[in-house]
């Protein structure tokens, strides 16, 4: 019985990707979405003077995106300014600390995809970084301005959740195409551009990153299909995700041979993993409750409607505040939606100073030590 649910669950998911994609086809096809997201950023172009979306036009850039060469991991952005450049996206208006917003024609370059609720802002920092930083699902206090793309971001995490690269994805890499174009007119090169987000955020950096090679940190991600048209190697960017969050450990590396993940077919040949190296936060002992919540997926559909219910309670371990309570780091600007109730757990992991490479080499210190 549970093969056959398994492929009955199998198929509506192929249907529901299917149907999605071709919505989002239809919406760009016709003109409707470059209307409505042009419209729809207008409150933003207005609160934080940022680039009109302009029919989304610059969505068709195709600048070529060279693969960062000689790039010093040791004077990357900290991660600090990496969560909050990717928190940021989750108010209304702010400036995250040590930044400001990257000008183009007098104004922050940023972008709203109506149709499938990507959404992003440039940064630079006070060294010349560029950070793109791409809002999560729903995108916080955003939502009184733009409740459209609560609905819209959502079916793009239906997509990935069925291990497809959704078109938030897609268009989040057209974007980054534009954002190189425009930083290279300022002097500013792919060793200096890096990428960040949390969540839905996190998933398209992570997907921006294999794409093109750039750096970056995401918070929260999924894992992501692997890819036979990657630049990148991973090998300058972290996943960050928390022990016990359904969203950050949804992939082959984090939840090994679990029915939840691998009852896909992307996710049974074992691609779907997180890009990049995984840094762990929290207490390891957070995982077994959620592996127990979804232990017994595909043995019957009743069962995977509550197994679904059950994991979605664990999603306090999301949250942007515990990420940054688990790294002793101080958001600002303060979103309260997301900053003030977290679930920190486990032993702090104070990295909020650390650049990528000093991230890394700190997280491999730290599994050694624990493993010995």
């Amino acid at each position: 019985m549970s093969n056959l649910i398994a492929d009955i669950w199998n198929i509506g998911r192929n249907i529901e990707t299917s149907l999605i994609q071709s919505a989002d086809d239809f919406l760009n096809d016709t003109g409707i979405n470059q209307i409505w997201s042009s419209l729809a950023a207008l409150p933003s172009n207005i609160l934080d003077n940022t680039t009109p979306n302009n029919l989304l036009t610059f969505l068709n850039d195709d600048t070529a995106i060279p693969v960062p060469t000689h790039q010093n991991l040791n004077q990357t952005p900290t991660v600090s300014q990496f969560l909050n450049a990717a928190n940021t996206e989750y108010a209304l208006t702010g400036t995250p600390n040590g930044m400001s917003p990257f000008l183009v024609n007098g104004q922050q370059l940023a972008v709203i995809d109506e149709a499938s609720g990507m959404s992003a802002k440039v940064w630079v920092t006070d060294n010349d970084q560029v950070i793109i930083a791409f809002q999560g699902t729903g995108g916080g206090f955003n939502a009184i301005t733009n409740p459209a793309a609560v609905a819209t971001g959502f079916l793009s995490d239906v997509q990935i959740w069925n291990q497809s690269v959704s078109q938030a994805q897609k268009d989040a890499l057209s974007f980054t195409h534009y954002v190189v174009d425009m930083a290279q007119k300022q002097d500013i090169d792919t060793n200096n551009i890096f990428v960040t987000g949390h969540s839905l955020g996190g998933i398209e950096a992570s997907y921006v990153a294999q794409q093109t090679g750039l750096g970056g940190i995401a918070f929260e991600p999924t894992g992501i299909p692997s890819s036979t048209t990657a630049k990148g190697d991973g090998s300058n960017f972290a996943s960050v995700v928390t022990y016990g969050d359904p969203v950050g450990e949804y992939a082959n590396d984090t939840m090994p041979g679990s029915s939840f993940v691998t009852s896909m077919p992307v996710g049974a040949a074992g691609d779907f993993n997180h890009y990049g190296q995984v840094v762990m936060l929290g207490n390891p002992a957070d995982n077994a409750p959620l592996a127990a919540a979804v232990s017994n997926w595909n043995a019957s559909s009743i069962g995977n409607v509550g197994e679904l219910l059950s994991a979605a309670s664990f999603a306090g371990y999301h949250l942007p505040g515990t990420q940054a309570a688990d790294m002793g780091i101080t958001m600002t600007p303060y979103v309260s939606l997301g900053d003030t109730t977290h679930y920190q757990s486990g032993a702090v992991f104070n990295v909020g100073n650390d650049s990528i490479a000093q991230l890394l080499t700190d997280n491999a210190d730290r599994t050694s030590s624990l493993a010995s």
